[in-house]
C-alpha cells in the first residue's frame, strides 16, 4: 500500500505567513448548544466560517497571482497538480540562491519539482521571516524549458523576498507552471518516483489558495 506523506502546514486561526498579510480568522456561525434549538433538540452541529487570505499557510499560486488575465485557480489543469510525479531537489545546506546547476543531470519534464531547503525547520518562528532560500532566475529559465510541470519550495518564498522584480515567479508563472511555497516535510519524500496531489479549490478570479498537499510514495 502506498505510503502518504504530508508536505503541507496545518491552518490555525492566528497564524502567520508572510509579513504584512492578514491572519486567518474564524468566526463561528452557531455552535453544538445554540443548533440544538434549530434541529429540535434531535441533533448538533458546529459550524463557521474562515476567513483568510489566499496565501496562508502551504499555498498554491496561479498565473493571475503575478499577470492581469492569467490563468485563475479554476482554470489550472488538474493534470499538473494531482498524481504528478515528483522529483525532489536537495538544496540543504546550499547557498540561499539556489541556481541552474542544481537541476542539471535531473530529469524535470512532466514533473512536480519540490525543492527542498529545510527552511521549514523554522515555521513558527521569527526566524522563518528572515533571509529565505529562493531559485535564480536561470534556474527558473531552466524549469520551463525541461518541461516542469508544478514547483514546489518549503522557504518563505520561490524569490528573494529582497528583490521587488520577483523573478522566479515572473518566469514560471509565465509559463503556466503552478508555484507552491512553504511546504513542509521534504526529507520525508524520495527523490523521486512519488506523486504529488496540491490541489486547491476551483476559485473563478483566484490568484492563490491553501492546499493539502501530500506525496504518495
Amino acid at each position: 500500500m502506498a505510503r502518504l506523506i504530508e508536505v503541507s502546514h496545518p491552518v490555525v486561526a492566528g497564524m502567520k505567513t508572510y509579513p504584512g498579510l492578514p491572519e486567518p480568522q474564524v468566526d463561528v456561525v452557531f455552535d453544538y448548544d445554540d443548533s440544538r434549538e434549530r434541529y429540535e433538540g434531535k441533533a448538533e452541529f458546529f459550524i463557521a466560517s474562515l476567513h483568510l487570505c489566499g496565501n496562508t499557510g502551504t499555498y498554491v499560486d496561479a498565473p493571475i497571482h503575478r499577470y492581469r488575465g492569467g490563468a485563475d485557480l479554476a482554470s489550472l489543469p488538474l493534470e499538473r497538480l494531482a498524481d504528478v510525479e515528483t522529483v525532489v531537489i536537495d538544496c540543504t545546506g546550499a547557498d540561499r540562491a539556489i541556481g541552474a546547476e542544481a537541476l542539471a543531470g535531473v530529469e524535470l519534464r512532466y514533473r512536480a519539482v519540490l525543492v527542498r531547503t529545510d527552511f521549514s525547520q523554522h515555521w513558527g518562528t521569527p526566524a522563518y521571516f528572515g533571509d529565505n532560500p529562493f531559485l535564480t532566475a536561470d534556474a527558473c529559465e531552466m524549469l520551463v524549458r525541461a518541461g516542469a510541470f508544478f514547483v514546489g519550495i518549503d522557504s518563505l518564498n520561490i524569490d528573494d523576498t529582497a528583490d521587488d522584480a520577483r523573478p522566479a515567479h515572473t518566469t514560471l508563472l509565465g509559463a503556466g507552471i503552478p508555484i507552491c511555497e512553504h511546504m513542509t516535510n521534504l526529507s520525508a519524500v524520495p527523490a523521486s518516483g512519488g506523486r504529488l496531489h496540491a490541489v486547491p479549490i476551483a476559485w473563478v478570479g483566484g490568484a492563490s489558495f491553501p492546499v493539502r498537499a501530500y506525496v504518495l510514495a
